[in-house]
């Protein structure tokens, strides 16, 4: 037997290991949005902060459960490439089982947050309790 006459069961499959259920979420929402990732230091921003525009109604046709947080005049999530997305006037949170946040905010604008935020940072209104959960 020779050096290229290698067993098949000796031979090992070489290629990319298998994505995490993160990466694979990440990707989905990637090619479903048709963006590609933020370049660094481009925010992402609602709703001016001194525009206070009135409540949108909120519908949700989905088996997700949305928590009330208009309580918070600001949301940011803060991304390691330093990117970061800014709600203004956030209405409402849903945080599913693979860590997606869906934010919708007072202007009726949806928003769809993967997890691969390194911190999130609020900001309530006047008087307001500074955590809920």
């Amino acid at each position: 037997m020779g050096p290229n006459d290698i067993n098949k069961t000796q031979k090992r499959k070489v290629g990319r290991p298998k994505k995490s259920e993160v990466e694979k979420a990440r990707e989905d929402t990637e090619r479903e949005l048709g963006e590609k990732r933020v370049k660094k230091g481009a925010p992402v921003v609602g709703p001016q902060k001194d525009s206070a525009p009135p409540q949108i109604r909120f519908f949700n046709a989905t088996n997700l459960k949305f928590i009330d947080i208009n309580h918070e005049v600001l949301r940011q999530y803060l991304y390691p490439n330093g990117a970061n997305i800014t709600i203004n006037f956030p209405l409402k949170l849903s945080i599913d089982i693979k860590g997606i946040h869906r934010v919708f905010d007072s202007t009726g604008l949806s928003y769809f947050i993967p997890p691969s935020w390194i911190a999130v940072v609020t900001k309530p209104k006047p008087g307001a309790p500074d955590f809920i959960m």
